[in-house]
């Protein structure tokens, strides 16, 4: 037999070790405990949710998670005063964000000119944001709209329209034909403002140049009396969640992806330029070799004459040539539109950028929000598994890096909005 000082040793040595195990696992529980709470401080940083109660919508859950810095996505939620007129719009910025923030600022109000009936235009000033957009009761994230103004330019640019839609003849029946003027005359009127009036080149000038010369893609609903009418401009997506006769949800995709690698785009590209060269036109699966989407606001280098190109040169000191440039323009800015009525077994939309959608399948996004744990903001949910999957390792690595050019080798950023039908 070992003699008790023997004994005593060896359970005083295992004593220690246990103690040792037990303060280690502790002090990994901690720093479990702390990066679970720095994973949940920046992926919920900007998230909202915010209870609308209409007829039409329940409530709906946003966010963002940004990759670049400055970020270049934008969210759009607001009302159209004294009417049924939701607008949910996702942006996803492309080349800087100053068109994709120009498009965040004015395309409610492009939306609300061409939508509503001319009986409904008449008594609103153009240049009241009152009479046009609001943000929605309690989205505290929107409360830029209550500050925001014209300027000289886009004032004059808006006040143009409104006189134009008033003397307009005829009411168009079809909202498909006028989300798609709102989109196209919006995009115009940012190209027309970035052209200066004289030979003087200000700061306003160089402004208005890098909202023009940098593009954005879209996905917009716009929910108003029991109709949702979807446009897609560019890559965003937008998809419907449908109950089926079995008691489930099932995902139907409401937009077409306007990239290069759509036969569709490809045909229409093809036939709009019968006398170009295809693998120049389609140059490393890009318009002209430059950009992936074939839709788009801004991106005038892809629109405008080579006469106006001639104006960036000029003022950014820098050659805009791309080869072969012949027929512009090559980008539009026409969406996509479709519009449905809402039935019982619409459940939710999700309206995203691209960013969410290299990490999720359209129903996997659907499946997950039907089995969403309680309490947990259904944006925040999408975002969390397109980038991790449920690993949760995986996420606090990708969320360690910050915004950045690093990040964005990594993923895009990333802008959801998920909106409930009250149905």
């Amino acid at each position: 037999m070992l003699a008790k000082s023997v004994i005593h040793r060896i359970n005083i040595a295992k004593g220690f070790n246990n103690c040792t195990a037990r303060l280690y696992h502790n002090k990994r529980e901690f720093y479990k405990f702390k990066l679970s709470k720095l994973n949940d401080v920046i992926l919920r940083g900007e998230e909202t949710t915010c209870q609308v109660q209409t007829s039409d919508v329940l409530y709906y859950s946003s966010n963002r998670l940004p990759s670049n810095d400055p970020c270049e996505d934008r969210i759009v939620v607001g009302r159209v005063p004294s009417s049924d007129m939701y607008v949910f719009s996702v942006i996803d910025g492309h080349g800087g964000y100053q068109c994709a923030s120009a498009i965040r600022h004015r395309l409610i109000y492009y939306l609300a000119l061409y939508l509503l009936p001319q009986a409904e235009i008449t008594w609103r000033k153009p240049l009241n944001k009152d009479d046009w957009v609001q943000p929605i009761d309690g989205d505290n994230s929107m409360a830029w709209m209550k500050d925001q103004t014209f300027d000289v330019k886009t004032a004059s640019s808006f006040v143009s329209r409104y006189r134009t839609r008033l003397l307009e003849m005829s009411e168009h029946s079809d909202p498909c034909h006028q989300v798609k003027a709102a989109f196209q005359n919006l995009d115009e009127d940012i190209g027309a403002e970035a052209i200066p009036e004289g030979q003087r080149i200000t700061k306003d000038t160089v402004q208005r140049l890098l909202t023009a010369t940098s593009g954005a893609c879209t996905a917009a609903a716009v929910i108003d009396n029991g109709r949702v009418h979807v446009a897609g401009l560019g890559d965003c997506r937008v998809v419907l969640g449908k109950r089926n006769s079995e008691g489930g949800v099932t995902a139907h995709v409401l937009t077409e992806e306007h990239r290069t690698y759509n036969p569709v785009e490809r045909e229409r590209l093809i036939r709009e330029h019968p006398h170009e060269d295809e693998d120049i036109m389609f140059f490393d699966e890009r318009v002209c070799g430059v950009l992936q989407p074939t839709r788009a606001f801004g991106d005038v280098i892809l629109k405008w004459s080579g006469r106006e190109k001639m104006l960036l040169e000029y003022v950014f000191d820098e050659t805009s040539y791309i080869p072969n440039y012949i027929s512009p323009p090559y980008l539009i800015s026409t969406p996509d539109v479709i519009s449905f009525n809402i039935s019982p077994d619409d459940v939710f939309l999700i309206i995203a950028t691209d960013g969410l959608w290299d990490g999720l399948s359209d129903d996997l996004s659907v499946k997950l929000l039907e089995n969403k744990p309680d309490k947990v903001n259904s944006a925040t949910w999408l975002i969390q598994n397109s980038i991790a999957h449920g690993n949760e390792e995986r996420l606090s690595r990708v969320l360690s890096i910050p915004p950045g050019p690093l990040c964005r080798n990594i993923r895009d950023d990333i802008s959801v909005i998920v909106v409930y039908f009250n149905s």
